[in-house]
């Protein structure tokens, strides 16, 4: 696989520090945003996290808010348990019951939750209770992001990107193919109507991927292909959905042609960094992406600030023996 040509000429992330004969560099990098989307980012999974940090607890409250299904409730909620994200803990001996909860790792992920809160905000005029907020966010909600090394407002544009050949030397020969992504449409009366367009955005691996590529310069259908390997059905009918949604925009003119980011995809960028960080900190056996993001400002790796920033970085010997947070 090698890079576009136009890589370098990317306008969004200014500067790019990735030559563009280093066809390898951009395959590792969606490789360790696969194995992080792997574990949370399909609709179910983020609405049961969000339900959970709105406070439900019990199974019934979890079906009642998300309008999930109880098969695929009792499903997903395993998961989320296996990988240590929540703890399952009796609240009831006679008869036996149980609840589950966030555990630090869980809590941890706020930090994305904060980031989705930010941008439906800012884009889909989700006017979300004030209670709301303050339960997912803990705090005052900015409607920017800004660097947690020095506190600076910052875009995409005032990243650049660096490999790191170490990182990059530890790139798994093969990957476990756990790359299946089904979109699922939202039931009427869900408690969660104020995350639609995120669930359907950030709940979807395929959708992940394209934008990724997207802001690394990738625009022309047959490059999509290239790097994410999606099937050709798929990668259309994923970019028109994100075109629909407004995040790509396809003039497809003379001088302007394939997708593009449009504004609100721009700002799409701190949910996809703070879904990284907790990856890059709570996914034990995850392979690190090589390329790093850099504050051209403050010449730090960069990490988006949040409320919790030192629980954002934490990174515990055994996640999954996280006591739950009460």
């Amino acid at each position: 696989m090698l890079f576009p040509p136009h890589w370098r000429q990317f306008a969004p992330m200014t500067r790019p520090q990735i030559a563009a004969s280093d066809a390898v560099a951009l395959n590792a990098m969606l490789m360790a945003v696969r194995q992080g989307a792997d574990v949370v980012c399909d609709r179910w999974s983020l609405s049961l996290i969000i339900a959970a940090f709105l406070g439900d607890t019990k199974f019934a409250e979890f079906e009642r808010r998300t309008g999930i299904a109880s098969r695929l409730a009792t499903m997903r909620l395993r998961t989320l348990v296996e990988q240590g994200i929540m703890v399952r803990l009796p609240y009831s001996i006679r008869p036996l019951r149980h609840e589950y909860r966030l555990t630090i790792m869980g809590e941890a992920f706020r930090a994305v939750v904060i980031q989705m809160v930010r941008w439906e905000r800012n884009w889909n005029g989700a006017v979300m209770p004030g209670d709301m907020v303050a339960q997912l966010c803990g705090a005052r909600l900015e409607p920017v992001m800004r660097c947690r090394a020095c506190g600076a407002v910052v875009t995409a544009r005032d990243i650049s990107l660096k490999v790191s050949r170490s990182d990059l030397a530890q790139k798994p020969v093969k990957q476990a193919l756990h790359r299946r992504s089904i979109i699922s449409e939202s039931p009427d009366g869900s408690g969660l109507q104020h995350f639609h367009e995120s669930l359907d955005v950030f709940g979807d691996k395929w959708g992940i991927e394209i934008l990724v590529c997207a802001f690394t310069g990738i625009r022309r259908f047959n490059d999509f292909r290239t790097c994410t390997d999606i099937s050709a059905n798929i990668l259309s009918d994923r970019l028109g959905r994100l075109t629909e949604a407004r995040l790509l925009r396809n003039p497809d003119g003379p001088g302007e042609p394939g997708y593009r980011l449009t504004a609100k995809g721009f700002d799409a960028y701190g949910v996809l960094v703070a879904l990284q960080d907790w990856s890059d900190n709570w996914l034990s056996q995850r392979y690190r992406s090589p390329v790093k993001l850099i504050h051209e400002k403050c010449g730090q790796l960069f990490h988006v600030a949040g409320p919790d920033a030192e629980l954002d970085a934490r990174e515990p010997d055994n996640p999954k023996k996280s006591i739950a947070r009460t």
